[in-house]
């Protein structure tokens, strides 16, 4: 995640980068004098359109996956069958049964929640005090 925000932020500011290296390079080769005042105004947009841009964009960085086996992780679903420390059983999450292990003994009927998912079994433990 953390290299995810890393490589936003270069993105977002590259035009930045860009202006300020024309700005005091490539416009002094050609003798064009502005003044500061130009540049802080046209920075301050251009830092105003990234404050914008980043706030559309960042639940779309930030949000947990909604689809795939990841987002089944803290899920909460319903044993079907009863789960052994020692064997596995079936579980119902959505309208979807899946194998499940847990190092806790489950009951039918008990609610469980997702802790990881491993190829097409869950691992679960019992969820306490969830309705």
């Amino acid at each position: 995640m953390q290299w995810k925000r890393i490589g936003a932020i270069i993105a977002i500011s590259t035009d930045e980068m860009v202006f300020t290296f024309f700005f005091f390079v490539v416009l002094p080769l050609f003798n064009i004098k502005l003044p500061l005042s130009v540049y802080g105004c046209i920075m301050a947009v251009l830092i105003g359109k990234d404050l914008i841009v980043v706030r559309l964009i960042w639940n779309v960085v930030v949000k947990p996956p909604e689809t795939g086996m990841e987002a089944l992780v803290g899920k909460i679903g319903v044993a079907i069958t009863d789960i052994d420390a020692d064997s596995s059983g079936t579980v119902q999450i959505a309208n979807e049964l899946w194998n499940a292990h847990s190092v806790h003994p489950i009951r039918k009927g008990e609610r469980v929640r997702i802790l990881s998912v491993d190829g097409l079994s869950l691992n679960v433990e019992p969820a306490v005090g969830v309705q």
